[in-house]
């Protein structure tokens, strides 16, 4: 069974690899040649999404930048069966982009989630057929006004972009967001070009890199840091600081942080709490294969950026999830939480090992420094799973479900994307001490 297991890991690997990304690009261009469709840019807007608003005043500085057509399509809110949490996502996107951008040089003029009756009334004026440029223009222009609430602007605004009926949007938007899911995704901010996903401001890079090779250009960057003269002494709290960390053992982004958190940290003799969480299919969210699928991929190409080992993986998902729950509370006593939960997660990640089955799970606790006998009398008991209900009803009072997620101070946010937001922070608040 771990054989098997193994081999399985090795095969997913070659299909995460370069050897797929390369696969799936050549397909698109097949594609292309076959229908001589010119190469295009296309963008998934969601009116309400905070994040996608960032990434609509990126992509009209992307096509300025690089000669290629775009495509603008605007979709509906996620649906229910990937989107886990529709009441926390849109005042978490708002907290988040206001942190976006305070970090890059952007602007975000909202300051709560969209009031749903302008969000009505900017999608009559959206699904107006216009060229894709102008369509651009004036979902920046009509959601500006929405995000600052502004009845009045907003009103000239419709008059001079034109509206549909009412009744008009619902179809429109959700045949758009069907085709969104026929080719692969679920959510608004997204960008898709040459057969692969790229999501909101965070993954530019990548696409500016694929445009530049292709459209055999220099390397243009969208969407720039602040200059660090604009980001000064900012304390994150008057009392000493800890980070506390939200994981989950079946989470690769979670993976990827807990590679990194360790050195973020380290500068600043910021003590870390680990706190692990039981996979959000374990606590009743949905996280459907479109999802996993995107996720698995887009874990893999940031690992390569990062440099760490990944795509040789086993599900953990049941026994081995519950494993590692209890063993990381029993590590976590011992002084040894961090170890262990990196142990496991590369061999989770990165060595197919199996961590239901006790071979692997010896393996991997005993890299951790830990003694194998003591271990095995703690798998069983109930403590670790107590300690992680509490770690999820903890995470939910801070407006977050998804992992990893970080606290410190008054800085929350979800993602191992924010680490370096987070190390921003931590440099900027050891400045008010040395001012």
């Amino acid at each position: 069974m771990i054989i098997a297991k193994r081999l399985k890991g090795k095969a997913i690997a070659t299909l995460l690899g370069p050897t797929g990304e390369a696969a799936r690009r050549a397909l698109s261009r097949v594609k292309d040649s076959i229908t001589n469709a010119p190469r295009r840019l296309d963008f998934y807007f969601e009116i309400a999404d905070a994040w996608s608003y960032l990434t609509a005043l990126a992509v009209r500085r992307l096509v300025e930048n690089f000669p290629i057509e775009l495509a603008f399509h605007v979709i509906t809110p996620p649906s229910s069966d990937v989107d886990a949490a529709p009441t926390l996502r849109p005042p978490h996107a708002v907290r988040d982009a206001h942190l976006l951008a305070q970090f890059y040089a952007l602007e975000f003029p909202g300051k709560r989630e969209a009031d749903s009756g302008l969000v009505r009334d900017v999608s009559t004026a959206l699904i107006r057929a216009r060229p894709a440029m102008q369509q651009l223009e004036a979902a920046l222009e009509l959601t500006r006004a929405m995000w600052q609430n502004d009845k009045k602007l907003l009103a000239t605004l419709l008059g001079k972009w034109g509206t549909e009926a009412h009744n008009s949007v619902p179809p429109v938007l959700n045949s758009a967001y069907a085709e969104l899911r026929k080719r692969g995704h679920y959510q608004g901010g997204m960008l898709h070009y040459n057969g692969i996903w790229y999501w909101g401001i965070d993954r530019l890079p990548y696409l500016e890199a694929e445009l530049a090779k292709d459209l055999q250009r220099d390397v243009v960057h969208t969407v720039e840091q602040r200059p660090l003269a604009e980001r000064g002494p900012l304390a994150l709290s008057d009392k000493p600081l800890t980070c506390e960390m939200w994981f989950s053992f079946r989470s690769p982004y979670s993976y990827l942080a807990l590679e990194q958190i360790e050195t973020i940290l380290a500068p600043y003799k910021v003590p870390l709490v680990l706190r692990p969480v039981a996979p959000m299919v374990a606590r009743g969210l949905p996280v459907p294969g479109v999802k996993r699928m995107y996720i698995v991929r887009d874990a893999k190409r940031e690992a390569d950026r990062l440099g760490i080992s990944f795509g040789e993986l086993c599900d953990p998902l049941g026994t081995g999830v519950d494993h590692c729950i209890a063993l990381a509370h029993w590590a976590e006593q011992r002084g040894a939480g961090l170890a262990f939960a990196r142990s496991a997660m590369r061999g989770i990640w990165s060595e197919a090992r199996d961590v239901a089955e006790y071979v692997d799970l010896r393996a991997i606790v005993e890299r951790a420094g830990l003694p194998w006998d003591e271990a095995r009398e703690a798998i069983s008991r109930p403590e670790g799973a107590k300690a992680a209900a509490g770690n999820a009803a903890d995470l939910a009072v801070i407006g977050l479900w998804g992992v990893p997620s970080f606290r410190v101070g008054d800085f929350v946010a979800w993602g191992q994307d924010r680490l370096p937001l987070l190390a921003d922070r931590l440099r900027r608040h050891a400045l008010v001490g040395s001012s």
